[in-house]
């Protein structure tokens, strides 16, 4: 990638109740308190930015993903509509690694900033250009 490319759109992610249970079963998450007050997990929307990260950045196979920090602004309702935005803010190389540190914000639908994060990976030198 470029460094002329270091703005990445990763999406628009639509929070429906589906695809809420969805999340909770596949992390086996039985906490009464997100469904009785219908607040996402932060780390679920975490995710989806790093899905969507993995996706952007085309990051090859045998890729780590090393780090993530997350800090979340406002709770995230079932049912709302974000949007997410990342930039890559550091490359760098050590041995036979080049690590990438990207940092994101999401917004929902009013503009409001919900979470920001950073998120670094790990790839190895043979996949290195």
């Amino acid at each position: 990638m470029s460094t002329c490319e270091n703005q990445i759109n990763l999406g628009t992610w639509e929070l429906t109740e589906s695809w809420f249970n969805k999340y909770l079963i596949s992390v086996g998450d039985t906490s009464p308190e997100y469904v009785e007050c219908r607040i996402v997990p932060a780390i679920a929307i975490s995710a989806l930015v790093i899905g969507a990260l993995l996706k952007r950045l085309k990051l090859p196979s045998g890729t780590i993903h090393s780090l993530q920090d997350i800090d979340t602004i406002v709770p995230v309702n079932i049912g709302e509509s974000l949007t997410g935005n990342a930039e890559i803010s550091q490359t760098r190389r050590r041995g036979e690694l080049k690590f990438i540190t990207v940092i994101y914000s999401v917004n929902n639908a009013d503009g409001e900033e919900v979470q920001v994060g950073r998120s670094t990976v790990l790839v190895p030198q043979e996949s290195v250009n």
